[in-house]
């Protein structure tokens, strides 16, 4: 019986710690996050937010999914509950809009509904190694952080990390950086499942 290759057989098992499925709606979101985890020597797998997630993390497991909670192609919760279900051993870690608080009820109920954790998506390079401890912590993977190569790669894509670091793209024009920075939005944003609020 011939058995099909995995997508992570080009990967050498010397070299790898972790396989990380990342899913992302903004595809400069999807490669930071890919630059990011492979600066710590783990296997990124990127996996378009429109694919049935569950099925592909089920038939290759990987050891956490990075997942953006925004594109409104699926129902953030249900997906956490069908993992939480099927796939228990998977945690999932919620992105949401960079440079967004996330509000302390929003994260417990996710964690609730089956999310090992929610953060929002990497903006400014002073911000990244934060949400990089957030994943590990959540993953429950041993420390340290390779800082030494996450600034390496940061620099790579044209970030410091300094307080006045520049943005990946998508630009954001100073006067809106400083307005946003002097104080967060409220909390108007609603979650989106086909055109329908998701509770």
């Amino acid at each position: 019986m011939q058995v099909s290759p995995s997508p992570f057989a080009h990967l050498s098992l010397l070299t790898v710690t972790k396989t990380v499925l990342v899913a992302q709606g903004q595809p400069w979101q999807a490669q930071l996050w890919k630059s990011v985890l492979e600066s710590q020597r783990h296997a990124v797998v990127l996996v378009s937010p429109q694919a049935d997630l569950v099925e592909v993390a089920a038939t290759h497991p990987p050891d956490l999914m990075v997942v953006d909670m925004t594109t409104g192609l699926f129902n953030p919760y249900a997906f956490c509950r069908e993992c939480r279900s099927r796939l228990p051993d998977i945690p999932v870690i919620l992105t949401h809009h960079p440079r967004r608080r996330i509000e302390p009820a929003e994260r417990r109920w996710a964690i609730y509904q089956g999310a090992a954790e929610v953060i929002p998506g990497l903006a400014e390079a002073d911000d990244i190694l934060h949400s990089l401890e957030q994943v590990y912590k959540a993953a429950r993977w041993p420390f340290p952080i390779d800082t030494a190569a996450l600034h390496a790669v940061l620099e790579q894509a044209g970030l410091r990390p300094e307080k006045d670091s520049s943005l990946p793209s998508p630009p954001v024009a100073p006067e809106e950086r400083q307005e946003q920075t002097a104080a967060p939005p409220p909390a108007k944003y609603r979650l989106m499942y086909r055109g329908r609020p998701v509770e």
